[in-house]
């Protein structure tokens, strides 16, 4: 009788913080794992910014490296654009497009620095567009529903404005 414990090792995956894909987690499988807005790509990103196979992640027994696949607006790792295999850890974060991932080896619900870490992202990306925003707002004329998420709840709104004329 073999009195041997067998140590399973978690997968390593990616855990989406912002974009389109937000909260939902892709488990990394062994050797080559394709990211791109193509369905073909393991990891299938709902973002106009990302090329059909923008990167690829390989997962082997010495780590895990990132190849940017010639992507029109490039990889980038921890905000730095990657050139060439670039090695990643967990904790990393990926960005392809406007889309934003952790890389880790928990899930989200067991994972407290990935929540709050997209809570900031969260933040900057809306500081990011306030600051960008150029018009006042004086009247509300019209308000229309415009996206749902995946569960039919609302996520976003189409507004019109009236142009305050005593400006």
């Amino acid at each position: 009788m073999n009195n041997h414990t067998e140590v399973i090792l978690e997968m390593p995956k990616l855990i989406c913080l912002s974009g389109m894909n937000k909260g939902e987690e892709f488990e990394l499988i062994a050797g080559e794992n394709s990211i791109g807005r193509s369905e073909k790509n393991n990891v299938c990103v709902f973002d106009k910014k990302v090329s059909r196979v923008h990167c690829k992640v390989f997962v082997t027994g010495e780590g895990i490296l990132l190849e940017d696949m010639g992507s029109t607006n490039g990889s980038r790792v921890n905000n730095v654009f990657a050139s060439g295999k670039q090695e990643l850890k967990t904790g990393d974060h990926l960005r392809v497009g406007q889309t934003v991932f952790l890389l880790s080896d928990r899930p989200i619900s067991e994972n407290p620095e990935a929540s709050q870490a997209s809570q900031e992202v969260d933040d900057k990306e809306y500081e990011s567009l306030l600051e960008q925003t150029s018009f006042h707002v004086t009247k509300t004329t019209a308000f229309r529903k415009m996206k749902t998420d995946k569960s039919g709840a609302d996520v976003g709104f189409l507004s019109f404005f009236e142009k305050d004329k005593n400006q």
